[in-house]
Formats: C-alpha cells, sequence, structure tokens
C-alpha cells in the first residue's frame, strides 16, 4: 500500500503574491466604494434642468432713439465685474466663425451626446498623470458656463463629475444648434467680452454676422486662454496656421479658403501690425491693451442724455435688474436730428469765462425730451445740467406770478405801479427789504402787467404778488416744478430763494403752450426684457397748473416779449415764418442766465452759469446779460430743430376774445396793440383785432385787501382772508392802514 502524499506548503513568493492580489483587490473595491461615495456625494445637489430653464444671463442693455437707431449700450455686472455680452441668435453669426469656433473646441459635436468619448480617454489619461484638464465638450461647457458657474474657474474632479450627467441631460432637451447659440452667447473671450457679439466688437469692431473666417479662426483660438493669448499675436498666428491646416485635412474647407483666410491680416484692436502678401507677420507691436475693453457705458449719441436714461433705469429697475441681468431694450424719446441741431448751436457758442451751459428741449403735449445737452463742449465728466443743476431762475419765474395773478381775475390790462417799494425783511440791512429793477430806473407810474413782462420790471411783478398773495404765488411755483428755500416770499417773483433744472423750466414753461399742463420730462417711452416682454410704459404725466383759457393768456405775453417791443425787444429770437414767445432770466452779478420758450411743437430751455455759482464776465470784463447771450444760441437751434416742420401758433382755446389797448397804460386803444382776454358772460360778439377789451376803467389798479380789516393785505395776510378790487391808482393809498 502506497503511503499518501502530503500537500505541499504554498512558497513564500506565492503567499506573498496572492496578499498582495488580495491587498489590490481590497484596495479596488475601496477605491470604487470611496469613488461612489465621492460621485454621490458630489453630484447629489445637481441643479435641475428647471434652473436651467430660469437662468438668465446677464446681457447688455440697448438703448434706442425714437426712430430706432441704437444710441448707448449699458453693461452688465457678473462675479462683482463689468461685462459685455448681447445676445445673439446662431443665424447672427457668419458661418465661417461657427465652424472655426466648432472645429477648434469640439470638432465632435454634432456626433456625440453632450460627453465625447475620444476626448474622455484623454481627460482620463491627464487625470492619471494629475493634471485635471481636457475632455470638454461645447454642451459641458455650456454647463460649466452657466449652471456650475461658480466652479467654471477650477480645475476640480467634482467640477468634471457634474458636468458630465448635466450634459447628457442637456442634450436630451436641446437641439444642437439650440446648445451651440447657448455656448456662442456665454463663453468668455478676455476683457470684459462674453459672447461673439462683443468679441466680434471688442477684437474686430464689427458684428458677428460680419466675420470671415480668419477672424473667426482668429477667435477661435483665444478661447482656451484668451488673455495671454491676445498678449501674443505672433504665437495666435501660429495656432491659427495649424488650426487651417487641419480643417483642410478633415474636409472642413478647401485649401483655397485656407489660402484666403491665411493672407488675411489680421490686426485686433490695439495691435499694429505687418504682413507681406502671403500672410506672414512682418512685424506687430500691442500699442493699447485696453482697445479691446468694451466701455461699460458705451455713448454713440446724446451722452447726458444716456446718463439720464441709465440714472431712471436704475431709479426704476434697480441695479441688480439693470446690471445683474441686463438684456433690456430701452426706447427712448431722442429725435436725433434735433439732439444734432442742439450739439451744433452750443458748438462755439460765445459764452462768458468759464461758463458752463445746458439745453433741455422737449415735446410740450407728451414732455418726452427730444434733445439734450448737458454740458458746454469739452467738458469732462457726467455732471448732467440739464437734469441735476437746480438754479435760480431770475425773471424766467414771473410769467408764473403773472399766471397766478391772471388765474384770480386780472387781465393783461391791469395795472400795477412801477414804483420803489419797501417791505419788512429782517434779514435785510436795517429789517427792510427794497427791490428795483433790472436797469435800477422806474416810470413811477401804473403799467400794464404785459408792459411789465415786456421790459422784465421787477418791481411790479413782486407788486403783484404781494397784491395776489405770496403764499397763492409759491404753491403755484411749487406746483410747477420750483423747489422753494423756505416759506414762500416776495423775493420768489423775481427768481429769488427758488430753484428749478433746465429740464424741469422746459416742463414747467410746456403748461403755456399745452392747455395748462406741467409736463414731468420724459426720457423713456418703453422698455422690454430679453424676451422682448414690455415690462414699463409710462404713464400720463402731466399736472394741471391753469385752465386753457389763462395758460394761453400767458402765453400771449410770452409773444409780446419777443415781438411787441420790436427792435429794442429783450428777446431777439424771433424766426422768420415761426410764431415764437418766450422769457429771459438774469440772477444777480449775472449768475444764472436763462431763455426759456417755445414754437409750435417744441418746448426749450437754455441755461449758461458756472458750476461754482460765482459772477459771470465776458472776456472783454463786462457783465453778460441773458439778452445778449442766450438768445443766438436758442434761437439757432429752434431754428435748426423745426426745420421742415408745420409752422403756425399754438391752438387757441375757446373762451378768449382780442382787444387792443395802449400797451402801457392799458387803456383801449384803436391803435394799440392787441391782446386776448377772457371773454365775458353775455352777448356774443365778433373777435376782431378791433374789438374793445372787456369793460374795464381806464386807469385801474388790482389791489389785495384783507376782508377783516378792510385794509391793503400784507405778506402775512392767509389767502383765505384776500378779497381783490380794482381802483383808481390815487385811491390805494385810502386802503392803507397804519
Amino acid at each position: 500500500m502506497q503511503a499518501s502524499r502530503l500537500p505541499r506548503k504554498p512558497s513564500p513568493l506565492r503567499r506573498l503574491m496572492r496578499a498582495a492580489g488580495m491587498l489590490f483587490l481590497a484596495a479596488l473595491l475601496g477605491g470604487i466604494l470611496a469613488g461612489g461615495y465621492l460621485f454621490y456625494s458630489w453630484t447629489r445637489d445637481l441643479p435641475t434642468l428647471e434652473a436651467f430653464e430660469n437662468l438668465r444671463l446677464t446681457a447688455t442693455s440697448t438703448l434706442f432713439a425714437r426712430d430706432g437707431t441704437p444710441i448707448a449700450t449699458i453693461a452688465s455686472v457678473e462675479d462683482g465685474r463689468a461685462v459685455n455680452r448681447t445676445l445673439v441668435r446662431l443665424s447672427d453669426v457668419s458661418p465661417a466663425a461657427v465652424s472655426a469656433v466648432v472645429f477648434s473646441e469640439d470638432k465632435r459635436f454634432y456626433q456625440h451626446y453632450g460627453v465625447d468619448p475620444v476626448r474622455l480617454v484623454g481627460a482620463l489619461y491627464y487625470i492619471v498623470r494629475g493634471d485635471l484638464q481636457g475632455g470638454s465638450t461645447i454642451t459641458t461647457q455650456v454647463v460649466k458656463q452657466t449652471l456650475l458657474r461658480e466652479l467654471a474657474g477650477q480645475r476640480a474632479l467634482e467640477r468634471k463629475l457634474k458636468e458630465f450627467p448635466l450634459a447628457l441631460e442637456l442634450e436630451r432637451r436641446y437641439s444642437k444648434q439650440e446648445i451651440l447659440e447657448m455656448y456662442l452667447n456665454v463663453v468668455p473671450w478676455g476683457g470684459n467680452a462674453q459672447g461673439i457679439q462683443a468679441a466680434a466688437e471688442a477684437y474686430f469692431g464689427k458684428d458677428p454676422a460680419a466675420l470671415t473666417l480668419a477672424e473667426g479662426v482668429y477667435l477661435a483660438q483665444l478661447i482656451p486662454g484668451p488673455n495671454p493669448r491676445y498678449f501674443d499675436l505672433k504665437g495666435s498666428r501660429a495656432r491659427m496656421k495649424r488650426q487651417l491646416e487641419d480643417m483642410v485635412a478633415e474636409g472642413w474647407i478647401s485649401r483655397a479658403e485656407a489660402d484666403a483666410a491665411w493672407k488675411q491680416p489680421i490686426v485686433p484692436s490695439g495691435w499694429q501690425a505687418k504682413y507681406d502678401p502671403q500672410g506672414n507677420l512682418l512685424s506687430a507691436k500691442l500699442v493699447d491693451p485696453s482697445a479691446r475693453v468694451l466701455p461699460e457705458l458705451l455713448k454713440n449719441y446724446a451722452p447726458h442724455f444716456v446718463l439720464a436714461v441709465r440714472a431712471e433705469l436704475e431709479k426704476r429697475f434697480g441695479k441688480e435688474k439693470l446690471y445683474g441681468e441686463g438684456g433690456l431694450q430701452v426706447y427712448t424719446s431722442l429725435d436725433l436730428k434735433m439732439q444734432q441741431a442742439a450739439e451744433r448751436a452750443v458748438t462755439g457758442a460765445r459764452l462768458p469765462i468759464n461758463a458752463q451751459l445746458a439745453l433741455a428741449a422737449l415735446d410740450p403735449e407728451t414732455g418726452q425730451v427730444l434733445a439734450m445737452v448737458g454740458e458746454r463742449p469739452g467738458t469732462e465728466g457726467q455732471f448732467n445740467r440739464a437734469t441735476q443743476a437746480w438754479r435760480s431762475p431770475g425773471s424766467a419765474i414771473k410769467p408764473f406770478v403773472y399766471g397766478t395773478a391772471l388765474e384770480n381775475g386780472w387781465t393783461q390790462a391791469t395795472t400795477v405801479p412801477d414804483a420803489p417799494v419797501e417791505f419788512r425783511d429782517p434779514s435785510q440791512p436795517g429789517g427792510v427789504w427794497r427791490p428795483k429793477n433790472f436797469s435800477g430806473r422806474f416810470l413811477n407810474r401804473p403799467v400794464t402787467i404785459r408792459y411789465a413782462l415786456d421790459q422784465s420790471l421787477n418791481l411790479p411783478a413782486i407788486r403783484t404778488a404781494d397784491a395776489v398773495g405770496v403764499w397763492r404765488v409759491g404753491e403755484k411755483l411749487k406746483a410747477a416744478g420750483f423747489r422753494l428755500a423756505g416759506s414762500p416770499s416776495l423775493a420768489n417773483a423775481i427768481g429769488g430763494g427758488a430753484e428749478i433744472t433746465p429740464a424741469g423750466l422746459a416742463g414747467a414753461y410746456a403748461a403755456f403752450v399745452n392747455g395748462g399742463y406741467r409736463v414731468e420730462p420724459m426720457l423713456i417711452t418703453r422698455v422690454e426684457d430679453a424676451s422682448g416682454r414690455v415690462i414699463y410704459e409710462p404713464q400720463d404725466n402731466r399736472t394741471r397748473l391753469f385752465t386753457p383759457q389763462v395758460a394761453y393768456l400767458v402765453w400771449d405775453m410770452l409773444k409780446g416779449y419777443v415781438y411787441d417791443l420790436g427792435e429794442r425787444s429783450l428777446a431777439p429770437v424771433a424766426i422768420p415764418g415761426r410764431v415764437v414767445g418766450g422769457k429771459t432770466g438774469t440772477t444777480n452779478d449775472a449768475t444764472d442766465l436763462w431763455f426759456a420758450g417755445a414754437s409750435r411743437g417744441l418746448v426749450a430751455t437754455l441755461w449758461i452759469g458756472r458750476d461754482d455759482h460765482k459772477p459771470q464776465r465776458l472776456p472783454n470784463g463786462r457783465e453778460p446779460s441773458s439778452s445778449l447771450v442766450n438768445p443766438p444760441i436758442w434761437r439757432a437751434f429752434m431754428e435748426e430743430a423745426l426745420r421742415g416742420r408745420p409752422g403756425g401758433d399754438f391752438p387757441q382755446p375757446s373762451g378768449l376774445v382780442t382787444g387792443r389797448i395802449d400797451l402801457v397804460s392799458g387803456n383801449p386803444s384803436s391803435s394799440g396793440i392787441p391782446v386776448l382776454f377772457v371773454q365775458r358772460p353775455g352777448p356774443a360778439r365778433e373777435d376782431t383785432a378791433t374789438s374793445s377789451p372787456p369793460a374795464l376803467p381806464s386807469a385801474s389798479q388790482t389791489v389785495a385787501l384783507d376782508r377783516l380789516t378792510g385794509c391793503l393785505a400784507g405778506p402775512d395776510t392767509p389767502p383765505e382772508r384776500m378779497i381783490y378790487r380794482q381802483v383808481a391808482p390815487e385811491r390805494v393809498d385810502s386802503y392803507r392802514c397804519p
């Protein structure tokens, strides 16, 4: 019987190999479990595609003139910095540029399903080597730049693992064309250019539809590292050469197309470069690295109008909506032809030393601002004097004083003494205010309020405010948009203690020609979001100041200011073939110079002054006057702005009749000037230039009395206690009480 054989003991080497194998399996299993855990932990909180549906890319907002011409763009803000992005359709990009980008970034884009297996293998190779790169497709880059934007700047395994499932889902829901369009709108191209629209503008100053194959290849090779590659034009040319050759080899373009693209001289913004006829780069010099950086606010026209629109957008929508989301289409009231007329009128104007200016013109019916100049040509800065400079209006305020008087039963023939007067005023030397006319002279007799306005007399205006009631005048001024310092005062009647902006004064003067409504200057007519949905349209912005009849009586007086005195007019602004009316304004020491006026279809104001509020002087050392400095500029603007538009006067409302009066005394006169009166109840009569004014004592004066005392009302008499009477001038003193 043969003895049984005992089993061999494993050799030490086999035992070691077995242990190593088990350790490897354990390590592999542990790695798989750890990898699975990491994959689970990193992908369990993936954003859903619903979040992508609701995603709002920041985009540049565009401003348009009233005829649809783009006038400015406002950059959006991402991650605390301004970026310029205008969303475009794929059809808005040149096919040659699209092909160049797709070939460079993901040439198998149309074959894979969001993840490219070939590039994925390459990515795994680099990961094994410790370099987290590669594997990106156009689809995963869309995910990276949108849903995973907070991880976009990191080459992290976490980001890679999140990209892949999201890319697959993106491919499932969207077509290749839609994904490619998304990509072209989100890819960063260096500087502050986001998307191909901004890139085309930044590097070549053109729309993406006009990009050539050569320009498309240049932009494509920038994508992996746009900032360093922009600074290396020689290296960029070498990469362009390789891509063109590869595109020919793979049948994307023909040899002739590649040769033509190579021979096109590529000179990106900020570079100076020379090429030989074969397309070889002979010399290259970067002269302005900032040239490719698009401005945060690009103003093609009317810079201060654009600044005013931006300020209104910030106020109305907030900075987050305007800059964080953007993409707004803002339609404005700007008339480009009128804007050009305004800019030409102020260019080269003869102004006082160191003077600034502002011009605002608007449609008196709607308040839409048609032209705006906010500074003297050549001035640096963003301060818009047309909307931000609150200045004293001087005598330009007087039409509102007389309008208040007309509203309370006065007529253009009502007389007020042009004579010295004193008022108690603790703020004045000796506690007495002794106002005077601008010239220092006075007639020392009653004059009509029309004549007082024609001559811009201060004393009658102050007396009118005193008679009508300071509080009544003050409330009217505040309703018209004036800002008063403290309580209403008699000084308000000549512009003291009152302020308004040029645009605000234009809106106030509109009341005299639109039926009595002060209009709020309107810059924006409509705002649409990026999807074309209207999100804002302005509402009625009018405030009733006067009845149509009273407003037109003031307009009649403003026309008189231009025409009554003929060549002696203080406002030489008459325009042949047009009816013009307006009023100058000059403050103490010529600190502020104004002209505000209108002609059919347009009301405009022109302000001239120094930002430091110091007295103005002409180059010859003399003090300027608004009757000399402002009219030539205002008239030049109005004449050009209204050229080709209907002439004639503003329509006259019913209830007014014409009569002729002596301009100074107000007495009826067949040889006097024609003025308008409110038609009194009674038998109808023809409205003729020879009709007499309504019954009015030939030498009368309207005075305000305190109904409790029967004495002349004073500055402190409450408006509700005031009554008005027309009395002979020689009887006025009998109403003065000690």
